[in-house]
């Protein structure tokens, strides 16, 4: 990885410039120096970063390399299909329209409508603007712009570029957040007649949900808003899952996503054939729903919806259980332990058996549903500008608002 070089203040200012949409013949003006100084500035800095003379590459660069460093902002902020996510990252390394059509396979003209939607949903002036606000939605990341750094390739010869993977959703995990180990259990000895009660050394009363069930211990890193930070690693978190599944919240972004359908109300999930209760009376899911603005997104970025998937319009559906592990006593009598390694289905109507289990993801049963065309359902109802979402709630509780 290159090493970042110490910008100049003009450097700095040029670059800024830039991420606000300027274009070279409109810098003069807006840095007070002749055409001529102002060329040379930019061409200088294009040398010292070893960028082509592309402003969009230009502050591709300088932000991989950590020469400049923009704020970031929540992903989920932004609905974008995925036709257009996959531009960015080719305008970050130097791609023109025309490389772009024989990178994606494509015809020139379907880039060209993709990337004019692009800008206007962005409402970005230059390309240059769009790759910096792309940054800033983690769209356009280091780990792109370094491969091909690394491969020296430039423009239309980046063949190794990848379209942008899916966003962090807000129920996903974070590198920094900390699963509970085991020696936070114990087994507490039931009342006369009744099996023992897992439960933890220093329980409180947020550890259990309503129906009693104790759920899994998992620290939580988020930003002043309440919205998880960090690079997002597999699993789901237990609390935020539980929130998000329990209130029928958008998994992306935990915004509201109850659908208006006139007469009626609905939730959109989008489900898979491996979720279809074994007698055919409905699907049962452990994945929240999703909202309207950030359907298309989820259906087309994320792995578990790649081989196929139903949209369904949810009316009547019902908490039925939690995926979890039953744990039992140890050879040292002390501590306690997982009687399998992997997750299973356990139904709140088991009372005995829930009273040794942790629950990880709670399970919905889809009762009442009708299939539904997403991409025409989108079209209906999607709005093009961002909506403002509200805040993820700070607290890990498990008790009804």
């Amino acid at each position: 990885m290159r090493t970042a070089p110490a910008l100049e203040a003009d450097e700095s200012l040029l670059l800024q410039h830039l991420a606000d949409g300027a274009l070279l013949t409109e810098l003069p003006a807006l840095l007070k120096i002749s055409a001529r100084t102002a060329s040379a500035l930019y061409g200088k800095l294009c040398d010292r970063l070893r960028a082509p003379r592309k402003p969009a590459v230009l502050l591709a660069i300088s932000y991989a390399t950590g020469a400049a460093q923009p704020a970031l902002l929540d992903p989920s902020d932004i609905a974008m299909p995925a036709t257009e996510r996959e531009l960015l990252p080719l305008m970050a390394v130097g791609m023109t329209l025309k490389g772009m059509a024989q990178h994606l396979d494509l015809s020139r003209g379907t880039v060209e409508r993709r990337a004019q939607s692009l800008m206007e949903n962005l409402q970005a002036k230059t390309w240059a603007q769009a790759v910096h606000l792309g940054w800033q939605y983690q769209i356009v990341t280091a780990d792109v712009i370094t491969a091909w750094l690394r491969a020296g390739a430039i423009g239309d010869t980046a063949s190794d570029v990848r379209p942008a993977g899916s966003p962090a959703l807000y129920i996903q995990a974070r590198e920094a957040e900390v699963a509970e180990t085991s020696r936070a259990l114990c087994l507490v000895p039931g009342r006369s007649g009744e099996l023992p009660v897992l439960s933890y050394w220093d329980q409180t009363a947020d550890d259990r949900d309503e129906q009693g069930t104790l759920w899994a211990r998992h620290s939580e890193v988020l930003s002043h808003s309440g919205r998880p930070v960090g690079p997002a690693v597999p699993g789901k978190h237990p609390i935020r899952q539980f929130n998000t599944m329990r209130r029928q919240r958008c998994r992306v972004g935990f915004c509201p996503a109850r659908l208006d359908l006139g007469k009626s109300h609905a939730h959109l999930y989008l489900a898979t054939a491996n979720e279809l209760l074994p007698d055919g009376s409905g699907y049962r899911t452990v994945e929240p729903p999703t909202c309207i603005d950030h359907a298309l997104l989820c259906a087309e970025t994320e792995p578990r919806l790649q081989d196929g998937y139903t949209a369904l319009l949810v009316s009547t559906s019902t908490i039925s259980g939690v995926l979890g592990k039953r744990f039992g006593p140890l050879d040292d009598g002390i501590n306690v332990g997982p009687t399998r390694d992997e997750t299973e289905f356990h139904p709140y109507a088991d009372r005995d058996a829930m009273r040794s289990v942790l629950a990880y993801q709670l399970a919905r049963d889809l009762t009442s549903y009708k299939p539904t065309d997403l991409r025409r359902l989108v079209r209906a109802s999607f709005r093009t500008a961002p909506l403002s979402r509200p805040s993820a709630p700070r607290s890990s509780t498990h008790q009804a608002d």
